[in-house]
């Protein structure tokens, strides 16, 4: 049975042998803060990962990695090459802890990284919802709880920007095939409601409580802590694809909001740019990449430009 105090011992003893390029990056401090603050909430320790204090071992395996990204089975192999009596059937299971941690985290299709650790990034979610958003979301639920939809409110984009969006408008997408009677329901409950209006008739008739309807493209980035909100990857390429976004987000505002996006949340560059060329705005999306000084980790952004060591 492992307390704190143990891993305390075991975490100084790993840590004078682990080489000072791994504790530069992080790794091992995240790591040690990790295994004690777990054990100081859930004792005993053995419970949830059995005998060994396997986050040490993930560090020397980081280590032994020497890649500044890595796959599953980077991690895998090198656990194996370095402990011959590693219990591969826990590694999914240890593996998703390091990512739900954030010591980990997904940049591509099996792509992973040490999370930065002065950056604590996590899933993009939009927690200070409007009372406005909240009902519009309560009754598309109501109303059509089989629907796939999201639904977003204007004022969010605030966090990207250094120009403020003045009027709080309520977004709603739902597929075509349901836009139209959408848009029949919500004029019998709410006041103003505008069915795919052109930028004129935003500007004529919108206000802080107008509920535009529009259309939700087949193929996106969903969020998984929000089954109704914007995922990061479908906001950012929005940005440069929907009508309603660009309209809201000038061009000259956009690498900025990149940069943004890309400093304060955890983005999968492989979701984004998938989703981004079926929107067919993915070389406008590396153009302002490059323009914001952005590095990515996967090799989307080799076809724009060239990154600098």
């Amino acid at each position: 049975m492992l307390f704190s105090h143990d891993l305390v011992v075991m975490a100084d003893d790993l840590g004078s042998n682990l080489h000072s390029d791994i504790l530069s990056k992080g790794v091992f401090s995240k790591i040690y803060i990790f295994v004690v603050e777990y054990t100081l909430r859930t004792n005993p320790f053995i419970e949830v990962y059995g005998t060994e204090v396997n986050e040490m071992k993930y560090a020397a395996a980081l280590k032994e990695i020497g890649s500044n990204t890595f796959s599953r089975q980077d991690v895998r192999d090198a656990l194996l090459k370095m402990y011959s009596d590693y219990n591969v059937n826990s590694f999914n299971r240890h593996f998703s802890k390091l990512i739900s941690h954030s010591i980990v985290e997904s940049v591509g299709e099996n792509l992973y990284v040490i999370a930065s650790p002065d950056a604590a990034k996590g899933t993009y979610a939009y927690n200070v919802p409007s009372t406005e958003l909240s009902d519009v979301e309560s009754f598309m639920i109501e109303e059509f709880p089989s629907a796939d939809f999201l639904v977003w409110e204007t004022g969010q984009l605030n966090e990207f920007l250094d120009h403020l969006i003045a009027h709080n408008m309520i977004m709603v997408m739902v597929e075509r095939e349901l836009m139209n009677t959408v848009f029949e329901c919500m004029k019998e409950k709410f006041p103003s409601v505008l069915l795919s209006p052109r930028q004129s008739d935003i500007q004529r008739y919108g206000t802080d409580r107008t509920i535009v309807v529009s259309r939700l493209s087949s193929r996106y980035p969903k969020n998984p802590k929000q089954r109704h909100g914007y995922s990061i990857e479908k906001l950012t390429v929005d940005m440069f694809a929907e009508r309603m976004m660009k309209a809201l987000v000038n061009t000259n505002d956009r690498p900025g909001a990149l940069e943004t996006a890309f400093r304060r949340h955890r983005i999968n560059e492989t979701k984004l740019f998938n989703y981004a060329r079926t929107r067919r705005v993915d070389e406008e999306i590396r153009i302002a990449i490059g323009t914001a000084g952005i590095k990515l980790y996967t090799d989307e952004g080799s076809r724009q430009y060239a990154e600098e060591d």
